[in-house]
């Protein structure tokens, strides 16, 4: 894990982001970058190199100027010794952040997130949950205050049926970092069940193949696999939760569901969605 992005607006949420990314950054060595967009409204254009399009017609005044200030925001939101790549540009916040992750070869973004819930989250779900679905790094969300977080236990979920979870390298690197137990958690539905000595020795396999230790394998029943993940976390005083994601949108995630995209919109614990497969 080499790089690190929190995206910005300054609010409360993101300084969480801030302070657990740069608890994660210290014990990973990792570097920081930050990132702020600003949204301009659809009359006003922008020029390849992403500056603003200067015709004499319109008005750009206002846009410079938020730019200006977030500049000289961004450029103190960060300790001056941690030494941050930062970035404000203009733009849509969910697009520019998948970009910049992408053109940098971002390890791992952090963002503060509301969640959403109703009708707002069938509509268009929320800015963490767009990015954690559209980004090949993982993504790591939190709702709360987490700078006192010791990252003691870490539970990674997953159906264990083969002896490896594609792209968990992560959370395996944050295990090592910060010497957390790591649970290995499956849920039990009435629609997807295993004997528990079926299931556990499916993770005992994965831990061998990774060469883990400090592992607790632990199989759950519950309603959904949403619910059994919260309920597990709970009872267990676990300060992390990190699961694969299968990257569905739009109408397909209607149809089918995804449980990453839920926790991201629900969980108040940190939590660490990657993808499962390639794109």
């Amino acid at each position: 894990m080499k790089r690190i992005l929190i995206p910005t607006d300054f609010s409360e949420l993101s300084e969480y982001a801030r302070g657990l990314a740069l608890k994660m950054a210290k014990a990973t060595s990792a570097s920081i970058h930050v990132i702020h967009v600003i949204p301009l409204p659809s009359h006003i254009l922008l020029t390849k190199e992403g500056e603003l399009f200067e015709d004499g017609e319109m008005d750009t005044h206002v846009p410079r100027q938020k730019k200006a200030e977030a500049e000289a925001k961004i450029a103190n939101w960060i300790p001056e010794e941690i030494g941050a790549t930062t970035c404000v540009c203009y733009g849509h916040v969910n697009e520019e952040t998948v970009r910049y992750a992408d053109r940098y070869s971002i390890d791992m973004i952090v963002m503060g997130t509301h969640g959403a819930s109703g009708m707002k989250e069938l509509i268009s779900g929320s800015h963490a949950e767009y990015v954690a679905m559209h980004v090949a790094m993982p993504v790591l969300t939190l709702k709360c205050e987490r700078d006192s977080l010791e990252m003691k236990s870490i539970v990674l979920a997953g159906s264990f049926t083969q002896d490896d979870i594609p792209h968990c390298e992560a959370v395996l690197e944050l295990q090592k970092a910060f010497d957390s137990k790591l649970h290995l958690l499956r849920v039990n539905t009435s629609g997807n069940f295993l004997p528990d000595h079926e299931a556990i020795s499916h993770m005992k396999a994965f831990a061998q193949k990774h060469a883990l230790s400090n592992v607790e394998y632990a199989v759950y029943s519950d309603h959904s696999l949403e619910d059994g993940i919260i309920q597990y976390a709970a009872h267990n005083d676990i300060d992390m939760i990190a699961i694969g994601s299968m990257q569905r949108t739009g109408l397909s995630k209607f149809i089918h569901g995804c449980v990453s995209a839920d926790l991201v919109n629900h969980v108040f614990k940190p939590l660490l969605t990657f993808r499962l497969k390639d794109k």
